[in-house]
């Protein structure tokens, strides 16, 4: 239920390039897939031609020629809707800490005061908030410094 209430693209500035190159790679591995297995129901059915037309009645092998097209479709879908739940899943981890990082700085220049930045338990790029966190200090710190003397 967590996951209902997301925002699915936070930035997107950063995801959409992603879930382009994604897709595309997806796109490229589903064409593989499909020439992969139509290849080998092409070869299946030239090495069994003769010996199956001896045995067997073609109208017995029409559900599994159904069948072998399924397999075919049926993981491409499969592949997709996976890849596009962990594009999005993966991206939020570095576009949530980037949008939440770019609002704190929108935040701090608008009405001053101290800037501390704090990222989600589970979200990527800590130590970028920690050392942003640093240089503000330090600038602080600085600031200080110079006023006393």
């Amino acid at each position: 239920m967590f996951f209902l209430r997301r925002k699915l693209f936070i930035y997107p500035e950063i995801q959409m390039p992603i879930l382009k190159q994604v897709m595309g790679g997806l796109f490229l591995l589903s064409i593989l897939q499909i020439l992969g297995v139509s290849l080998s129901m092409v070869w299946l059915r030239h090495q069994t031609q003769l010996a199956i037309e001896l045995v067997v009645d073609y109208r017995l092998l029409q559900p599994w020629k159904n069948l072998l097209y399924l397999s075919i479709i049926l993981p491409i879908l499969v592949n997709i809707l996976i890849g596009i739940y962990l594009l999005l899943f993966i991206s939020n981890r570095f576009a949530g800490p980037l949008f939440r990082l770019e609002r704190e700085l929108d935040k701090y220049i608008e009405n001053g005061g101290k800037l501390q930045v704090h990222f989600r338990e589970n979200d990527n790029l800590k130590a970028l908030a920690h050392k942003v966190n640093l240089a503000f200090e330090r600038k602080l710190e600085d600031a200080k410094k110079v006023s006393t003397t």
